[in-house]
C-alpha cells in the first residue's frame, strides 16, 4: 500500500515537473522584438535606466534606444510590443518601477486608437512579464475588457496551449529567442530595407472624437496612480496616417484629456516638417518609421528629454559597457542601411533638397557616370556606393560639379548610388537630404 501511494507521489510530481518545463519553454511568444524589448528589459541592472518607453510596436519602430546612446549617452529601453492596449500600461509602469522607480515613463498616446484589442494582443504583453501579483492583476483586467470566459482564459493560464502553433518556430530558433543585447533597438528587415510614399495621404486633424467611457476611465486611473506615486510621465503622439479620421481625433481627445488633469503631452502629429521627417521616403508602414525616419525621431525626442529632463550623458560611465557593447554590434548591422551622416548630430541642412534627376550610366567596362541636377544652396556633393545587399555604405568622392565618374568597378556587379547635396560651414560641411535606397546599375 505504502509503496502504491509512494509512486502515486512519485508520478505527480514528475507530473508537475514536466508541466512546469513545459511551461517554462513553450508559454513565451517567439517574436524575437518582444525578446528583445519586454524579456531583455529585465536585464538591465536595476536603477539603471534613466526612461521607459511604453506602448505599442510604434514605439520600437520610432525610438531607437543604441542611436538614443550614440548620439547622447541616453539610457531609455523601450518596454513595447505589438497591439500594446493603453489599459496595460498603468501595470506595466507598476512592474518597471520594481527595479527602475526613478526613470522618466514615456508613454505612447497613439495607443489609445487600440480600444478594439483581441487575445493575441494580450500574449504579446504577459509573454515575458514574469509571474507576480501585477501581472495576475494585468490579466484578470484583460480578460475583464474582452469578456472572456473562464475556459477562454485558460490559453492565459497555460499558455502554451496557445503557443503550440509556434513551436516549429521555437525548435527553428534553438527554443527560445536569446536576448542579443541590442536594447531593444529594431533591426528587423521591414525597418531597415522598406520605404512608403505617405506624403500624398498623412493627414492631420484638430477634430474632437469622444472616447469610450472604458477609454476615459483608464486614462484617468493612470493619471491618479501617476500623481499618488509621484511618478514622472511624459505622454508623446507621434505622426503616424491612421487609417480613419475618427482615430485621429480619439488622439486629439487624449491629449486635451490629459492636459487637464495637469501632464505633459508632446504632440508630434503636426511636427513632421520640425523633426523632420520625410514622408516620402523614412516610414515603412502608414504607422511605422524605418531606420532613416527613426533616427531623425530619436535624435529629435532626445534633445526635447535633456532640455525638459534633465537627462544627462552616461557615455564614458563603466558602468554601461553593455551599451557600447551593443552599439558596436548595431553599427555593424545596419552599415548596409545607413550613410555614415545619418548618425552624426549637428551636421545637416534639411533646406538642401535631394538631387532631382539622378541618372547611373555605364562609361566603359569598369566604369560608372552619375550625373544629377544641381541643387540650390548646395556648394558640393557627395557620392555614396555600395555593391551587395550586405555591403555598406561607403563615400565615393565629392564633386562641385553634377557628374562624376567612378572607375575600378567589376563586371556582373550590380552597384548603388545615391548622390547628398552639401554646404560648407566653416571646416566641416552640413549635408542636405537625398535617397536613402538609392539608384542601382549592373556593369
Amino acid at each position: 500500500m505504502k509503496k502504491s501511494i509512494l509512486k502515486i507521489i512519485a508520478f505527480v510530481g514528475i507530473f508537475i515537473l514536466l508541466f512546469a518545463a513545459m511551461t517554462a519553454v513553450f508559454s513565451n511568444h517567439p517574436d524575437f522584438r518582444i525578446v528583445q524589448s519586454i524579456r531583455a528589459f529585465y536585464d538591465e541592472p536595476a536603477d539603471s535606466l534613466q526612461g521607459v518607453y511604453i506602448g505599442t510596436s510604434t514605439c520600437y519602430a520610432f525610438w531607437n534606444a543604441l542611436v538614443a546612446w550614440k548620439n547622447y549617452g541616453l539610457t531609455v529601453f523601450p518596454y513595447t510590443c505589438a497591439g500594446m492596449p493603453l489599459y496595460a500600461t498603468e501595470y506595466v509602469i507598476r512592474e518597471a518601477r520594481k527595479t527602475q522607480p526613478d526613470a522618466l515613463f514615456i508613454v505612447n498616446i497613439n495607443s489609445v486608437v487600440y480600444d478594439a484589442m483581441d487575445i493575441t494582443h494580450v500574449h504579446h504583453v504577459l509573454s515575458y512579464m514574469p509571474e507576480s501579483e501585477i501581472k495576475a492583476e494585468l490579466r484578470d483586467r484583460l480578460c475583464e475588457l474582452l469578456g472572456l470566459s473562464w475556459s477562454e482564459r485558460l490559453e492565459l493560464y497555460v499558455p502554451w496551449i496557445r503557443m503550440r502553433q509556434y513551436w516549429t518556430e521555437y525548435l527553428d530558433e534553438g527554443i527560445i529567442p536569446r536576448v542579443d543585447g541590442l536594447k531593444g533597438a529594431s533591426h528587423y528587415d521591414n525597418y531597415l530595407s522598406k520605404s512608403i510614399d505617405l506624403s500624398r495621404r498623412y493627414k492631420k486633424t484638430q477634430k474632437r472624437t469622444p472616447l469610450t467611457d472604458r477609454q476615459v476611465a483608464c486614462i484617468e486611473q493612470l493619471l491618479d496612480y501617476c500623481d499618488a506615486e509621484g511618478i514622472r510621465i511624459l505622454f508623446v503622439a507621434v505622426p503616424r496616417d491612421e487609417k480613419r479620421a475618427d482615430l485621429l481625433g480619439h488622439i486629439n481627445t487624449a491629449c486635451d484629456l490629459i492636459r487637464e488633469h495637469g501632464h505633459e503631452v508632446l504632440d508630434l502629429s503636426d511636427q513632421v516638417a520640425a523633426i523632420p521627417l520625410d514622408l516620402s521616403q523614412d516610414y515603412y508602414g502608414p504607422t511605422h518609421t524605418n531606420i532613416h525616419g527613426a533616427i531623425k525621431f530619436t535624435d529629435y525626442l532626445s534633445e526635447y528629454l535633456i532640455r525638459n529632463y534633465g537627462l544627462e550623458d552616461r557615455r564614458g560611465d563603466p558602468a554601461y559597457a553593455s551599451w557600447d557593447a551593443g552599439l558596436a554590434r548595431y553599427m555593424e548591422i545596419i552599415a548596409p542601411y545607413v550613410l555614415d551622416i545619418e548618425l552624426e548630430t549637428g551636421n545637416r541642412d534639411y533646406a538642401l533638397a535631394a538631387p532631382r534627376g539622378v541618372a547611373i550610366a555605364p562609361a566603359g567596362a569598369d566604369r560608372a557616370e552619375i550625373t544629377w541636377k544641381a541643387v540650390k544652396g548646395a556648394e558640393v556633393y557627395c557620392v555614396y556606393r555600395k555593391a551587395g545587399a550586405k555591403d555598406a555604405w561607403e563615400r565615393v568622392a565629392a564633386s562641385e560639379a553634377c557628374a562624376l565618374v567612378d572607375d575600378g568597378l567589376e563586371g556582373g556587379v550590380t552597384y548603388r548610388y545615391t548622390v547628398v547635396p552639401a554646404r560648407r560651414s566653416g571646416p566641416d560641411l552640413l549635408y542636405g537630404n537625398f535617397s536613402t535606397f538609392g539608384q542601382s546599375i549592373t556593369l
